[in-house]
C-alpha cells in the first residue's frame, strides 16, 4: 500500500477521515444497514446517537456500534498490515463471534434483549439479501 490518506475500504479515492471510515463508507454503510441503525446528521454528536438510539429497539446501542466500529478498523488493518482483502463477510463473522463472547458480560434481565438480538443477526446472516 502506498502511504496515501485516501479509504481502503471503498473504491473512491475519498479522504480517510473517522467520519468517511465509520460511517460515509460504503463498506461502512452496508455494516450499518446489517446492523440496521441509521445514523443521521445532527446538530450535536447527543443528536447523533440519540436518533438510532430511540428507534434501535435494544437497550445497548453503545457497545454494537462499538464492536461495529472495531471490526470496521480491524478490517483497514488487515489490508494496509497484512493485504488481508476487506470483505463484509469477514467482518459480519467476526462481529458475530466476538459479539456473542459479551453475552455474559450483560445484566441478567438484558439478556433476552441480547440473546433477540443476536438471534435477528444470525438469522440476517444465514439468510443474505
Amino acid at each position: 500500500m502506498d502511504d496515501d490518506d485516501h479509504c481502503v475500504l471503498c473504491r473512491g479515492r475519498f479522504l480517510e477521515d473517522r467520519q468517511h471510515l465509520f460511517f460515509s463508507c460504503t463498506f461502512s454503510q452496508r455494516v450499518w444497514s446489517f446492523l440496521q441503525i441509521d445514523w443521521r446528521s445532527g446538530s450535536s454528536l447527543d443528536v447523533v446517537v440519540r436518533q438510532p438510539g430511540n428507534s434501535f429497539g435494544h437497550p445497548f446501542l453503545i457497545e454494537v456500534a462499538a464492536f461495529a466500529c472495531w471490526h470496521i478498523w480491524k478490517q483497514r488493518n488487515g489490508l494496509i498490515f497484512s493485504r488481508i482483502m476487506p470483505s463484509f463477510s469477514s467482518w459480519r463473522a467476526n462481529f458475530l463471534h466476538d459479539f456473542h463472547l459479551l453475552r455474559h458480560r450483560f445484566k441478567p434481565g438484558l439478556v433476552p434483549w441480547f440473546v433477540a438480538l443476536l438471534d435477528s443477526l444470525l438469522y440476517t446472516s444465514n439468510n443474505p439479501e
